[in-house]
This record gives C-alpha cells, structure tokens and sequence, in this order.
C-alpha cells in the first residue's frame, strides 16, 4: 500500500470514528430529551417500549446477518465476476430484503398487542394500549432499516465509510428537531412519526452515495441465484448467534415491566452503558474487522493471532479503568446527563443503580464482541451461538434470582454476567487455537492494569465522596463532580501504568506528544540517505506490535487533525477577543503594578552585595561574621579530619546519605512524634558539620539570610535563658535549634538539580498521601474536638486533622506542600511528570478543603495568586474568573465561612479579638526584652480579659514579639523579608525550570505566614520543622539558579 492510500486509509477511518461518537452524543441528547418531557411516566414507558419491539426484531433477524453474510460475498462477486454481477447479486438481496421486512412490518401490525404483552407483561391496560398504539407507527421502521442496513454493506464493500457511519446522526438529528420545534403541539404521538421518519432518513440519505458509485437499484425476484443461497446459508447461524443481545433484552424488559419505572429506567441505563462503551468498543471492532477478514484465508498463521492479541490488549486497558470509573460515578453521571425537567432524583438512584451493575459487565461485553468478529472474520458460527444460547439461558436463571433481592441491578447485574459467560466461552477455543494470544507478558500487563485500576478506585471515590458533600446542584456542580474525579482517576491510571510499564500507555504518551509538537516540524538530522532509511528502519521494527497496527490509524490522523485545527481557531478567535483583550490589559496593569511597586524594589536589590562590599553601612560586627559565613571551607585538610575520613562508616555517611536522611526528614514531619523527629534531626546535623569539617561539602555563599538565622538562633538562646518558664523553656530551645539546624543542611547538602527534585518529590508524596488521609476522613467521618467546630455560625460537622492533632496545623502543612506541587507541575517537561504532579496537586487541594480551615484555605488562594504573579501571568485571567465564580461554586456554607474571615462576626474570630488585645498589653509591658520562650501560659492570665485559657496568641507575628521582644522579632522580620528578597532577586535571572520552584517556594512561605496571621504555626513542633526544612530548600534553589545564570554566561 502506497504512503498516499494509507493516509486515506486513515484519514476514512478517523473521520468514521468521529461520526460515530458524534451520533453517540446525540442519541445521548435525544435521550435526554425524552427524560426531561417524558421522565418515567406512563408515556415514556409506552413510547420505549413501542421502540424498542422493531429494533430488536431487526436486529435479532438481519442487523449482524447482513454484515457477516453479505458483505462477503459481495466481495466475491467483486472480485471475482466484476461488480456488474455483483450489482446484480444486491439487486436480488435487497429485493429478498425488501419483501421479507415488509412481511414482519404486515405481522407486526397485526399482533402489535400480543408483542407488547411480550415485551412488558407487567404493564397496566392503559399503558399497554398506548404502546400498542405507538407501535402500529413504528413499526414500518423494519422495512426502512432492512433497505438502509443493504445499502450500508454494498458501500462499504466499496471502500465507502463516511456516509453509514452519519445514519445515527441523521435519524437521532430528526427526532432532536422534532423534540425543540413540535414536541408541545403534537406530544407523543408525533414523537412517533419523527421516530420512522429518522429511520427513514437512514436510507435515504445513501441514495446519492450510491448512484456516485454507479449503482441503480432495480427489483430483481430471481432468488435462486448461487449468491442467495452462499448468504442464506451463512445467514442463518450468524443470525441466531446474534440473538442474544435482543433476546436477553426482552427477557430483562420482561422482569422490569414488574417493577414500577422499570422498563424505562433499565434502558436509560443500558442506553448510557452502550454509549459510553460503544465509542471504544464498537470502533476498535470495526476497524479490526475488515483486516481480519482479508487475513481469514491464512487464519492459521501468526499474524491473525497476534492482531487478535493486540486489539484484545488495547480494548483491556481502556475498559479496566472504564469499569472501574463507572462502577463509582455511575450516579452523578445520570444525575448530570438525565436530572432534569420530569426526570426527579428517584430516577437517578434508580437508573444509576442499574448502570452501576451494568458496568460490571463491560470487559465481557468488549471480548466478546472482538471474538465474535473472529469467529464471523473465519466464516464460523458455531461458537459464537453455542455462546449466545448459554448466555441466554444464565440471564433469565440470573434474572429470575436476582430481581427480588437486588431489584432493577439485579436485571442489569444478569446481563452483565450472561455477556462475560459468553465472552469466557468463545475465549477458550480462541487461546487454544492461538496459545500466544494468552502469554506470560500479557497476563503480567493485565495484573499491572488491574492493579492501577485498584489504586484509581481509591483516587476517584474519596474525590467524589468529598465534592458530594460540598458541592450545589447547578449544572456546573455536577460537571465538576463528574469532571474532577475523572480527571485524577485517568491521571493516576496513566502515570501508574507509565510507571509499570505497560506499552499501551507509554504509547499514549508518545501519541499525545506528537500531538501536541505537531506543526513545529520535525528538526533537520544528518547523514545520507541511505542511512537514513536504515535507521526508519529500525524505528519500524521497534514499534512492532501494538504501536504499529494503531498508529497507522491514530498517528496524523484526521481526528488528530480536526481537533487541532478547531483549537487553533478557536484561540485566534478568542485572543481578538474583546473580553481577552480586557484581560490581558489587565493582567498587565497588575504586573506593572507589582514591578513598579517599593516592594519589589526592595526585592530586586542585591543586599549581600551592599552588605559585603566596603561601602556598606551595617556596623562591621555584623559585616565580619557575614564574610566568614561566605567562605568556603578550606581544600586542605587537616590529620585529624583525614582519619575521620577514612573510617569506614563515615566514608558511607556522604553528601549523599545526607540526602537520604534530608528525605527521611520530610517523610518524618506528619507521621514521628516530635522526640523522633528531634533525634533524626540531630544526627543528620551531626552528620553535615562532620563531612563540613571533612571538606566534603562546600558552604552556599548566600551570606545574609545564614546570618540572621544565626542571629535569631542566638535570639532564641537568650529568650530560654531569661524565660518566665526557666528550666523546662530550656528543653524548648533544643528542640527548636535541632530543628533550625535542617535549614543549614538542607541549604548546603542539596547542590545539584537531582537531588532538587528527589527532596521535593518525596515531600510531595508524603503529602499526597497524608491529604488522602485526609479525604478519608472526612468522608467517613472522624472525632473531634468540640473547640474545632462553631456549631452556632457554621454548619460543619467533619475538619479532617490526618495523623496531626489539629485540622489548622494540617491545613498549614498542606499549603506549603501544595504550593510546592504546583511548582514541580509546572517545572516537569514531560507528560508524565506533569500528569503525576497534577494529580498530586489536586489531591492536596482537596486534602485542604477537608481541613474546613478558613486561614489554610486563604493562604493557599494566596499562595496560589503570587506564584501566577510571579511564575505564569498567563494564567491572571483564568484567576480572575475563578475568583469572580467562587460564589457560584463553592456551598454556601464554605463561602460564609471564608467570608467571615473578613466579617469576624463568628466565635472563633471573636476569641482571636480577645487574645490579640491582651497580646498587645503584653508587648506594652515587655517589648524590650520580652517574656521568654515558652512562658506565654505563664504570663497571660495575668492580662486576660476573659476567664477562658489560651496557649499562644494566635499569631506567629506577635508570639515573637510577646516572647522575643523588639531585638529578636526585628531579626525575625528582616530574615523573612530578606528571604522573600533572595528568591525573587535570583528569580529574574534563574533558568525558567528553576523560576518555577522559587515562585512555589516564594507562594508557599508567603501563603503559611498568612496563615501565621491567625494562628501561632510553630506552636506543633512538626510545622517548625516544615518551615526551616522548606527554608532551607529555597535557599538551595536559590544556588542552583544563580548557578545556572552563571553558566549561562
């Protein structure tokens, strides 16, 4: 095949894949229609059942007979007697067609009320009279689809796919129509005849293809023709095997018809199912079709069972996750797609219910449809009717067990099961005629998608669970509570499988790379070409398998091809956008602002070098110890330091080890005790002045900030010594100045991008897993202290803590940690990177919101704004809107309860007033030298306007101050402000990849010291060890943009 036909090749089968998802989605619309005017009711059921008796008596007859006993023949006489003869041979089909549906249309008509007593015995009088009546409409639909399905394998037996893959679209079109311009004036009745007229229309609309391809139809009754008899008799199995989908749907509608709303309900559900697994199921089939029936000559080679093998790979690994994520959305997804007009929220547990036990179903349903095409590709039908009758037989044995104690999931659970037995039955003989298809490789690749599919049901349920609770019921609520857990359940199933190295999704992502390089061109490469052919070679041969049977229908496709196109214009438009152009004007006044700004001025200095040059005017007491600090440790090395370096156990104890230890610290912060934590601090600092004094490790020259946290570390001392609370104030230090001391071995130790991203990604996990923690809590509710919840002005009755003793303190844990994903999402240059920090991003959130913590959730929002300031600007716009629908979106409980962070008018804020009013005489009283560390319980009742007790005063700012006095809390205002200086200064010069952990550093320090405004963050000893740990991180990002500058230059 030349390059040219298979791009058309392609490009056919991609547009027919997108036209059938589009007559998907629009059977989908039309079946929302119904249930918004109809619902449940007695119409409804009429109007369903008076459907769905011709569909499945054409379907049960003729639908699959056609496909695999015509279209092959026809081919025959194509090939082999010219397609004159083959004209002749559809003129006598479709005439045998003709007369044989209009003779099922005429009994049809004629026993329409036995059919309906058939189809729902369970219906009253009225409701049987009234399908009985709308059936005599539709029936004549037989005879339309019999001519249409006709049409349909004469077209495509022509290499014409474009055309019968739009039939659903015009037929569901017709009635769409119908339901906005005369559904009020005509109602059910006329709903009929839009019904035959759309189906109808499917016919019709192949007229014209056909005439293109030379084809005239003319009556031709001479059936005993050699051809007839070929279809006939491969007709008769296939059409029997084909029974069961119809036959085990009148079976369950016959069981629903005894349920209240059960016929209706049951085939919204099985609408939905088939839809939703339609789309992947029913186009990896028609596309392995044809190749497996031009393949059936040679069937017992190994290129039939490795193309079996394949697409049976492929259709696994989207169906596992897509059992998966239908089993726990199945009822917001009905709630968003049906909950509307007539369809109340009975209706939505019920037909959720049902779609819940019908997803159970979907990997039987997808194999054995494949393996049915197998056996129909070799022209034998044995199997799959032995299949169909089997699977007959255990849905009406299930359906008969199950409806009484399950009820309508019982239905929809029988037919699940019946579609896997069948699919178990016609697997057997495929694995033994083709042993390779079920190797060692393959069970191992579905153990791995299993096993991801496992941990993507715990990522969407706590997610779904979590939102449910919080979220409205607008039409953008339920869009994000189907929309959110999706999103992380395909994020987490992508990056674990990834990561477990399955092929198809490494494939994917290869896929969606190109997709998104497309139009860049391909860079230029070197040699001649013959060498260059060699090397296509090879990539040929490497992409053997799965990647190179689909890519030649996905790669440059024109599905691909549409979607960008659409996307690019959709941007043009939208960037000569009034509205986009407010935006950016606007998001540019605000950056000016910012720039402009005595603040960022002040951040843009250079204070090292002001401080260190001659010309500074800090007195040279603090000059001295700044230039020593800036010194590297010498090469040489001393005797003393040389034994020590060359005992076995420090030789281990490297730069390296350190870094483990740095990551066993930040896996310590939300699950040791604090005593631990101290010890584990301890030796690691013991462990970085040993390889310091050794010369393994060279000192960062970023003197300033080191400076003042000297300074404060002396600070602290001096508030022990002179505490109010002396000696236990003593025990207090330590434990604080171990855990400053993480900041100079984090600052020091992590010199290379690597060990960067190492460090952050184990903080990242950690949290992920901690806000998961959180999430579970939350939703299966969790004890609390009764201080943590204003049950007067908030209606709360779950804060989710994890494994700390205060959902404020994980709150502020989770801010830094959350600020720090976002930064990696944007740093990663890979899908698979930015995917998985996505993920985690979005888990944290929630983790977040669980907490209910006002100052958490500001200071996140926070956090948020400065690292788009800082980072993206790009992204100002989208941050404006999200600010503007915030109302919109969140429960009004969560939105007053964030407002009253402004109002104050709650207890808790009240309280807060009190503390910080007696807080303030405290500093009147002691603002030189300070109370001491330790020693506000002491001090406070003394001031207390009220008799209630408090430990701290609710705000790091003034907690250092009241303890400190005006000396340390200086120091400790310069050390942030002088931080935040550093970051930003190295920002405007750092490689971008290094912009992006700095403006997350920057945004998640900003964001918990927001939060220290409301609350006294190191009163729990696991946030102080956070904060010097990420203080510490900054400043090694710091060296490591100020390095890549250099280098640069």
């Amino acid at each position: 095949m030349t390059t040219q036909k298979k791009n058309s090749a392609v490009k056919a089968v991609s547009f027919m894949m997108l036209i059938t998802l589009v007559g998907k989605v629009l059977g989908l619309v039309r079946d929302q229609l119904l249930a918004a005017n109809y619902g449940n009711g007695m119409a409804a059921e009429a109007f369903t059942t008076a459907s769905l008796m011709p569909r499945t008596f054409f379907d049960a007859v003729f639908a699959s007979a056609i496909s695999a006993s015509f279209i092959p023949i026809f081919n025959e006489y194509l090939k082999k007697k010219g397609k004159k003869e083959a004209f002749a041979l559809s003129n006598r089909f479709i005439t045998l067609m003709g007369l044989v549906t209009l003779l099922m249309t005429v009994v049809c008509e004629i026993f329409s009320s036995r059919f309906v007593w058939l189809f729902a015995a369970g219906y009253d009088n009225e409701t049987a009279a009234l399908a009985a009546q709308l059936s005599h409409v539709m029936f004549p639909t037989i005879f339309f689809t019999g001519i249409a399905f006709s049409f349909v394998g004469i077209l495509q037996s022509l290499d014409e796919f474009n055309v019968p893959a739009a039939l659903s679209v015009a037929s569901n079109a017709v009635i769409i129509l119908y339901y906005i311009f005369w559904n009020d004036r005509f109602g059910v009745y006329g709903l009929a005849v839009a019904f035959l007229i759309g189906w109808a229309m499917q016919a019709i609309i192949q007229i014209p293809s056909m005439m293109k391809k030379g084809y005239f139809y003319r009556p031709d009754f001479r059936f005993r023709d050699e051809g007839i008899r070929k279809i006939l008799i491969l007709m008769l199995p296939v059409m029997v095997g084909t029974w069961i989908q119809p036959i085990n749907l009148i079976i369950n509608n016959q069981f629903a018809s005894h349920l209240d709303m059960g016929v209706t309900t049951l085939q919204y559900a099985n609408n939905l199912y088939t839809i939703i697994v339609g789309v992947f199921v029913l186009a990896i089939a028609n596309l392995i079709f044809p190749k497996l029936s031009r393949m059936a000559d040679d069937a017992e080679g190994d290129g039939f069972g490795q193309t079996v093998r394949v697409t049976l790979r492929s259709m696994m690994f989207f169906l596992i996750p897509m059992m998966v994520g239908l089993m726990v959305l199945s009822k917001p997804l009905v709630k968003l797609i049906y909950e509307r007009g007539s369809f109340d929220a009975l209706g939505t547990e019920m037909t959720g219910t049902a779609l819940c036990f019908f997803a159970v179903g979907m990997i039987g349903y997808g194999v054995q449809t494949i393996l049915s095409r197998v056996f129909y590709a070799k022209q034998e039908g044995k199997m799959p009717l032995v299949a169909g009758i089997i699977s007959i037989g255990v849905n009406a044995a299930l359906c008969w067990l199950l409806m009484k104690p399950i009820g309508l999931g019982g239905l929809a659970l029988a037919s699940a099961v019946s579609s896997t037995v069948a699919a178990l039955i016609l697997f057997v003989p495929t694995v033994k005629q083709y042993p390779g298809i079920l190797d060692k490789k393959l069970a191992a690749d579905l153990c791995k998608m299993a096993v991801s599919a496992l941990v993507m049901l715990f990522c969407v349920y706590l997610p779904y669970h979590f939102l449910a609770a919080r979220m409205g019921d607008g039409l953008i609520p339920r869009v994000i509570l189907v929309g959110v857990p999706t999103c992380i359940g395909i994020a987490i199933y992508m990056v674990l499988t990834y990561v477990l190295r399955v092929d198809e999704s490494r494939f994917a992502f290869s896929l969606v790379g190109k997709f998104l390089h497309r139009g860049g061109g391909n860079p230029p490469t070197g040699g001649t070409p013959e060498k260059k052919s060699e090397e296509n070679t090879q990539q040929q041969k490497g992409r053997e398998g799965m990647t190179d049977k689909i890519s030649l229908y996905i790669e440059d496709s024109f599905f691909f091809r549409l979607i960008h196109g659409f996307v690019i214009w959709f941007w043009g438009i939208w960037s000569q956008s009034l509205t986009y152009r407010a935006y950016r004007r606007l998001g540019q006044a605000v950056g000016r602002a910012f720039w402009e700004s005595g603040i960022f001025t002040f951040l843009r200095h250079n204070w090292d070098y002001w401080i260190r040059s001659a010309r500074g005017r800090l007195p040279h007491l603090l000059h001295g110890p700044a230039k020593r600090c800036a010194v590297a440790v010498q090469e040489e090395k001393g005797f003393a330091a040389t034994m020590v370096a060359e005992s076995a156990i420090l030789r281990l104890c490297n730069q390296n080890f350190l870094i483990i230890c740095i990551c066993a610290l930040a896996v310590a912060i939300p699950i040791l005790p604090t005593m631990l934590q101290a010890v584990l601090a301890a030796g690691t600092f013991a462990l970085y002045v040993i390889n310091v004094w050794m010369g393994r490790i060279r000192m960062q020259r970023t003197a300033l900030v080191g400076v003042l946290v000297g300074l404060f570390a002396l600070c602290v001392v001096y508030g022990a010594l002179t505490s109010y609370h002396f000696p236990k104030a003593v025990m207090v230090m330590g434990i604080f100045l171990v855990f400053l001391s993480v900041f100079f071995v984090c600052r020091d130790c992590i010199d290379t991008e690597e060990k960067l991203n190492l460090v952050l990604f184990v903080l990242i996990a950690t949290g992920v897993l901690i806000a998961l923690y959180a999430i579970f809590q939350y939703v299966v509710g969790v004890e609390m202290d009764e201080a943590w919840v204003d049950a007067e002005s908030f209606d709360i009755t779950t804060r989710a803590y994890a494994t700390f003793n205060n959902p404020n303190v994980l709150g502020e844990y989770l801010i830094v940690i959350g600020s720090l994903a976002a930064g990696m999402m944007w740093k990663c240059r890979n899908w698979a990177g930015r995917l998985f920090y996505t993920g985690c991003f979005g888990i944290l959130c929630l983790g977040l919101l669980a907490t209910n913590s006002r100052g958490a959730m500001l200071g996140l929002m926070f956090a948020a704004g400065l690292f788009v300031l800082l980072a993206e600007r790009r992204l100002i716009p989208i941050g404006i809107v999200a600010l503007l629908a915030m109302p919109f979106i969140l429960p009004s409980s969560l939105w007053e309860r964030l407002l009253s962070s402004v109002t104050m008018s709650d207890s808790s804020s009240q309280y807060r007033l009190s503390i910080y009013q007696a807080g303030f005489d405290m500093i009147r009283h002691y603002w030189v030298t300070g109370i001491g560390v330790d020693a506000f319980n002491e001090i406070y009742p003394l001031f207390s306007l009220e008799a209630a007790n408090a430990y701290h005063v609710h705000n790091l700012f003034l907690q250092e101050f009241i303890e400190l006095g005006i000396v340390g809390f200086s120091v400790f205002l310069a050390l942030v402000l002088l931080f935040f200086q550093k970051i930003y200064s190295t920002m405007a010069r750092a490689a971008r990849r290094y912009r992006f952990i700095l403006a997350a550093v920057f945004g998640g320090f900003a964001g918990i010291l927001l939060q220290g405004m409301t609350d006294h963050i190191w009163f729990d000893y696991s946030i102080v060890l956070l904060f010097w740990c990420v203080l510490g991180i900054g400043m090694a990002a710091v060296r490591l943009g100020e390095k890549s500058w250099r280098k640069k230059n």
